[in-house]
Protein backbone atom coordinates (compact mmCIF):
# COMPACT_ATOMS: atom_id res chain seq x y z
CA UNK A 1 0.00 0.00 0.00
CA UNK A 2 1.40 3.39 -0.97
CA UNK A 3 1.68 6.28 1.48
CA UNK A 4 -1.05 8.16 -0.43
CA UNK A 5 -3.43 5.20 -0.19
CA UNK A 6 -2.72 4.91 3.53
CA UNK A 7 -3.40 8.64 4.00
CA UNK A 8 -6.70 8.37 2.15
CA UNK A 9 -7.80 5.52 4.43
CA UNK A 10 -7.09 7.60 7.54
CA UNK A 11 -9.48 10.39 6.65
CA UNK A 12 -13.00 10.28 5.23
CA UNK A 13 -13.72 11.53 1.73
CA UNK A 14 -16.08 14.23 3.04
CA UNK A 15 -16.07 16.34 6.18
CA UNK A 16 -17.83 19.31 7.71
CA UNK A 17 -16.48 22.82 7.21
CA UNK A 18 -14.70 23.12 10.60
CA UNK A 19 -12.83 19.85 9.91
CA UNK A 20 -11.80 21.13 6.47
CA UNK A 21 -10.52 24.40 7.94
CA UNK A 22 -8.39 22.51 10.46
CA UNK A 23 -7.17 20.05 7.83
CA UNK A 24 -6.08 22.74 5.36
CA UNK A 25 -5.06 25.42 7.88
CA UNK A 26 -7.13 28.06 6.09
CA UNK A 27 -9.78 30.61 7.01
CA UNK A 28 -13.48 30.15 6.40
CA UNK A 29 -13.44 33.04 3.91
CA UNK A 30 -10.61 31.38 1.91
CA UNK A 31 -12.66 28.16 1.77
CA UNK A 32 -15.63 30.13 0.45
CA UNK A 33 -13.42 31.81 -2.18
CA UNK A 34 -12.23 28.40 -3.35
CA UNK A 35 -15.86 27.22 -3.43
CA UNK A 36 -16.69 30.06 -5.82
CA UNK A 37 -13.85 28.90 -8.09
CA UNK A 38 -14.55 25.16 -7.66
CA UNK A 39 -18.25 24.62 -6.85
CA UNK A 40 -17.72 20.85 -6.62
CA UNK A 41 -15.65 21.44 -3.46
CA UNK A 42 -18.75 21.60 -1.24
CA UNK A 43 -21.83 19.36 -1.35
CA UNK A 44 -25.09 19.80 0.51
CA UNK A 45 -26.68 17.07 2.60
CA UNK A 46 -29.83 18.65 3.96
CA UNK A 47 -28.61 21.61 6.02
CA UNK A 48 -25.09 20.23 6.33
CA UNK A 49 -22.32 21.44 4.02
CA UNK A 50 -19.79 18.70 3.29
CA UNK A 51 -16.33 19.48 1.93
CA UNK A 52 -14.83 17.00 -0.52
CA UNK A 53 -11.32 16.40 0.84
CA UNK A 54 -10.19 14.95 -2.49
CA UNK A 55 -10.98 18.25 -4.22
CA UNK A 56 -9.47 20.19 -1.32
CA UNK A 57 -6.25 18.19 -1.72
CA UNK A 58 -6.18 19.06 -5.44
CA UNK A 59 -6.49 22.76 -4.61
CA UNK A 60 -3.78 22.56 -1.95
CA UNK A 61 -1.48 20.65 -4.33
CA UNK A 62 -1.93 23.47 -6.87
CA UNK A 63 -0.74 26.20 -4.50
CA UNK A 64 2.69 27.66 -5.26
CA UNK A 65 5.67 26.40 -3.33
CA UNK A 66 6.86 28.88 -0.70
CA UNK A 67 10.25 30.44 -1.27
CA UNK A 68 12.39 32.61 0.96
CA UNK A 69 12.53 32.80 4.72
CA UNK A 70 8.84 33.58 5.24
CA UNK A 71 7.43 36.46 7.22
CA UNK A 72 9.80 39.10 8.60
CA UNK A 73 10.50 38.89 12.34
CA UNK A 74 8.13 40.74 14.65
CA UNK A 75 9.31 43.96 16.17
CA UNK A 76 9.49 43.94 19.94
CA UNK A 77 7.07 46.47 21.43
CA UNK A 78 9.59 47.28 24.19
CA UNK A 79 12.31 48.54 21.83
Amino acid sequence: MSQEQAHQRLRPRFGRIPAALMYAGISRSRLYEWTQERPELVRKNGRASLVDFRILDQILDGLPIATGAGAPPRKNANT
